[in-house]
C-alpha cells in the first residue's frame, strides 16, 4: 500500500473555499496534504481525521524570494500559538492546517483578505490569463491574415484548422476565468464592506473540461503537422519546452531553499530561460530544415538543367490527368507536379499542373485544381473564391470595366450542373470552371478541347 499519492489539482489559485473543503474531505479519507506545486499536490497517508485548513495569501512574496522570509516566520510562529500549523506552501499561497475542534480563525478581517486574494491574483493567475489571451489572439490573427491570402488552402489545412479550434479555446478558457474572477472580486468587495467574506465558487469542472479539450485539441494538432517526422518534431519540441520549464522551475525553488537572493535568482532564472528558449528555438529550426529537405529529395525529380542562368528541375509527381492522356505528344521533357494536396473535415483541395521545360516553352501546357467541398453549407463560398479568383490576378489594364468576365456555358458536355469560361478582355480563354454535387473543377488548357477530351477530364476528374 503506497504511502503518499499524488493529484493534480484543478482548482484556481483563488479558490480558497474550494481548496479548503477539498482537503477536508482528504484528511477524512485518511490522506494529509504535504507539498503542493506545478507538478502536482502530494499528500502523505495518515489515520483518518478531522482537520481544519485555512489558505491564507501573502502578496508581498515573489517565485524569486528566499522562504521562508523574516515576515513569514514571524506569522507561522503566531499561528502556531492558535494551533494552525503551516503545511505547504506555493509562493504567495500558504496553507494551514489545525486539529482542534473549533480553531480560532486565522483571518478574521474580510476587506483585508480580499484585498491580499486580489494582490496575490494580480501576481499569479491575471498575468498568465492575459498572456493566454494576447498570444490567442495573435495566432488568430496570423490564421485570419493566412486565410485572406490563401482561404481554399486554409480551409483544407487540417493542422491550420485544429490551431484554430484550439486558440479559440484558450480564449474561451482564459477569458471566461478572468470574467469569473472579476464577478467574484466584485461581489466580494461589497461582502467584505459589511463584514463578510464571501465563499468563492469552485470551477474545477470548468477546469478539467478546458483541459480535457485544449489537450485534444493539441494532441490532434501535433499529429496532423504532416508526416510522421514533423509529428515527432511537434512532440519533441512540446515535451523541450515542458522540460526546460520544469528544469528551470526546479532550480528556482532550490535557490529560494538556499536563501539566494531574490535579485540574483531572478537574474539566473532569466538567463536559464533565455539560454534555454536559444536552445530550443536552433533545435527547432534545424531539425525543421533537416525535415523540409528530406521531404524535397524524397520527390522524384529528374537531373537538374540550366536557363539563362538559372537552374530549374522537371518533377515526376503523381498527378490525376496528364496531357498524354488527351493529346499525343512526342515531347519527353514535361515537369509534373502536384502543387498542393490538402484535406480537412471541411474540403480536399488539390491543385497540380504539367508543364514544358523553359527551353521548349512551344509545347502545350495543363493546370487544373480541384475543391470537394465536404461541407454542403461552404459550397456557394468556396464557389465565390474561386469565381473571384478565375483569372489568377492576371495583370489588367488601369480600366477594368468589363475585362475580365465568368461566362456562363452550356454545362451538358461536361456533366456539370453549371459552368463558366474565363473571358479576358473580350477574349474567351480556354479555362473552365465546372460545377459537380459536391466538386468544384477548374481547369486551364492551351487549346479548345475536343467532345472526345471533355469526356476524358470528366473521367480523371470527377470520376
Amino acid at each position: 500500500m503506497k504511502d503518499t499519492k499524488r493529484r493534480f489539482m484543478t482548482f484556481t489559485f483563488y479558490d480558497r473555499t474550494g481548496i479548503e473543503k477539498d482537503l477536508e474531505k482528504q484528511a477524512a479519507r485518511g490522506w494529509l496534504l504535504e507539498k503542493c506545486s506545478a507538478a502536482g499536490w502530494i499528500f502523505r497517508r495518515i489515520e483518518p481525521a478531522k482537520i481544519h485548513f485555512s489558505v491564507v495569501y501573502f502578496p508581498a512574496i515573489s517565485m524569486f524570494d528566499p522562504e521562508p522570509s523574516e515576515k513569514q516566520k514571524r506569522f507561522q510562529e503566531f499561528c502556531e500559538h492558535t494551533g494552525w500549523e503551516l503545511i505547504a506552501s506555493n509562493i504567495q499561497m500558504q496553507i494551514f492546517c489545525n486539529r482542534r475542534e473549533k480553531p480560532i480563525p486565522i483571518e478574521t478581517e474580510p476587506e483585508i483578505e480580499v484585498e491580499n486574494i486580489h494582490k496575490s491574483v494580480r501576481k499569479t493567475l491575471l498575468p498568465t490569463m492575459f498572456m493566454n489571451l494576447i498570444l490567442a489572439v495573435i495566432q488568430l490573427g496570423l490564421t485570419y491574415q493566412r486565410f485572406v491570402i490563401n482561404p481554399l488552402g486554409e480551409l483544407a489545412n487540417l493542422n491550420g484548422l485544429v490551431s484554430t479550434v484550439f486558440w479559440i479555446l484558450m480564449i474561451f478558457s482564459a477569458g471566461t476565468q478572468v470574467a469569473l474572477y472579476y464577478r467574484w472580486l466584485h461581489r466580494a468587495r461589497a461582502a467584505a464592506h459589511s463584514g463578510d467574506f464571501l465563499e468563492t465558487r469552485s470551477t474545477d469542472k470548468f477546469q478539467i473540461t478546458m483541459m480535457v479539450s485544449t489537450s485534444l485539441a493539441l494532441i490532434f494538432m501535433m499529429s496532423s503537422l504532416g508526416g510522421w517526422r514533423m509529428t515527432v518534431l511537434g512532440i519533441a519540441m512540446a515535451l523541450s519546452i515542458v522540460g526546460i520549464g520544469f528544469m528551470i522551475a526546479k532550480a528556482t525553488q532550490r535557490m529560494k531553499k538556499k536563501q539566494v537572493s531574490a535579485k540574483i535568482n531572478r537574474l539566473v532564472t532569466y538567463a536559464m530561460a533565455v539560454v534555454g528558449s536559444l536552445l530550443i528555438c536552433g533545435a527547432v529550426i534545424w531539425l525543421m530544415v533537416g525535415v523540409i529537405m528530406d521531404d524535397r529529395d524524397t520527390r522524384d525529380r529528374a537531373e537538374p538543367y540550366e536557363y539563362n542562368n538559372w537552374t530549374f528541375y522537371v518533377y515526376h509527381d503523381e498527378i490525376p490527368l496528364q496531357i498524354e492522356d488527351l493529346i499525343e505528344t512526342e515531347y519527353e521533357g514535361y515537369s509534373k507536379e502536384l502543387i498542393t494536396d490538402e484535406s480537412s473535415p471541411l474540403l480536399h483541395y488539390m491543385e497540380a499542373r504539367q508543364r514544358p521545360r523553359h527551353d521548349a516553352l512551344a509545347e502545350p501546357e495543363l493546370s487544373y485544381r480541384i475543391a470537394e467541398v465536404k461541407a454542403p453549407w461552404l459550397y456557394d463560398f468556396v464557389l465565390s473564391l474561386m469565381l473571384a479568383d478565375f483569372d489568377h490576378n492576371y495583370a489588367h489594364p488601369e480600366d477594368e470595366s468589363g475585362w475580365k468576365k465568368d461566362a456562363s456555358i452550356d454545362p451538358a458536355p461536361w456533366g456539370a450542373e453549371s459552368a463558366y469560361q474565363l473571358v479576358l478582355g473580350g477574349e474567351p480563354e480556354s479555362r473552365y470552371l465546372l460545377c459537380y454535387e459536391n466538386r468544384i473543377l477548374e481547369i486551364d488548357l492551351d487549346w479548345e478541347p475536343t467532345a472526345e477530351q471533355i469526356a476524358i477530364i470528366r473521367q480523371k476528374l470527377n470520376p
